[in-house]
């Protein structure tokens, strides 16, 4: 084998072993998460509004939090009854970086998000392997938060 053909090799697996590996989240386990935590969240469906020029498209050599980015969030809220509260506010989104993968969200697109209330914001955390946005959910992933909001969540989501 020749030193390039096996530099090229090296290269290869190097760039596999180094790929990011993320299990594949839901909401039902970021409500449960979210519900555990410390703090107070937010149950939202519906789209945020900000520039999406401003997500950053990763990061080299570092993890590190770019600049948070201001968004309207335009939906309703979770009660027991359903996505039934109007919800128009501010929201800070703020992505978060893993070495060269950065958390993304799709602005105007309906979403269930999770987001926390702190003191004087409401805060989206938008990490690289996701796990508070959920885009284009389904019916049952929205049925499924209006059970969990009534105690009830189920153990596994039906597959569409």
């Amino acid at each position: 084998m020749t030193s390039f053909a096996y530099a090229a090799m090296i290269a290869l697996i190097a760039g596999q072993a180094s790929a990011l590996s993320c299990m594949r989240p839901d909401p039902v386990s970021a409500y449960q998460q979210a519900a555990d935590a410390q703090g107070v969240y937010y149950v939202l469906y519906g789209a945020l509004d900000f520039d999406a020029i401003e997500l950053p498209k990763g990061v080299e050599n570092n993890p590190r939090a770019p600049a948070p980015i201001s968004a309207m969030f335009h939906g309703n809220g979770l009660s027991p009854e359903g996505f039934n509260l109007r919800f128009d506010q501010p929201v800070t989104v703020q992505p978060i970086c893993a070495g060269p993968w950065c958390g993304q969200v799709t602005p105007h697109t309906a979403a269930i998000v999770f987001v926390q209330a702190l003191d004087d914001q409401l805060l989206l955390e938008v990490g690289p392997c996701g796990g508070q946005v959920f885009e284009q959910p389904s019916q049952a992933d929205l049925d499924a938060m209006v059970q969990c909001a009534n105690g009830n969540c189920p153990s596994v989501l039906p597959q569409e």
